[in-house]
């Protein structure tokens, strides 16, 4: 069975890392904007909502029979600096780490599972298929928001009369 978004699941660590291969540790943590997260702030948020909000909810859903699945809150992890608590390089190997291990886990599902289900605390029921599409849509709109800070910290300040042809929204 294919997973789906597996390849992009599998290539994220390594497009985050070549996204950020410049990037300075100061600019790794640079908010361009004060309610926003830094670079380094969404990587350490990839790094820690890998296991308990994708792969311990898959393996639960497969596992158990209707687990109620605890709602993931990044705005009290991210306010208690749990996303940036490491240094960039350290917080993308934890990830890349995290991600090989929901690799294992995704190799072993049998399509049978696809509809078994959870219960969402806050959503309602889920089922592992849901849980399947989500993760890949998690990871694109994170992989977005670090392409467009590094747009807005490496190069957007030194195109000088260009700027007037770019919005940056970092």
């Amino acid at each position: 069975m294919t997973i789906p978004g597996i390849h992009l699941l599998r290539q994220t660590p390594a497009i985050l890392r070549t996204l950020t291969e410049e990037l300075s540790e100061e600019q790794a943590r640079l908010r361009p904007v004060a309610e926003r997260w830094s670079v380094l702030e969404v990587i350490g948020h990839l790094a820690h909502v890998e296991e308990p909000a994708f792969r311990n909810r898959v393996e639960r859903m497969i596992g158990e029979d209707e687990p109620l699945l605890a709602s993931y809150e990044p705005g009290l992890h991210s306010a208690a600096g749990v996303y940036a608590a490491r240094p960039l390089s350290e917080t993308l190997d934890a990830f890349s780490r995290q991600r090989d291990a929901s690799l294992e886990v995704l190799r072993s599902i049998d399509e049978s599972a696809l509809e078994r289900t959870g219960r969402h605390e806050k959503l309602g029921r889920l089922t592992v298929n849901n849980l399947l599409h989500e993760w890949p849509l998690h990871d694109l709109g994170h992989v977005r928001q670090v392409a467009e800070l590094v747009r807005a910290i490496c190069f957007y300040p030194h195109i000088g009369p260009c700027r007037n042809a770019y919005q940056i929204n970092p």
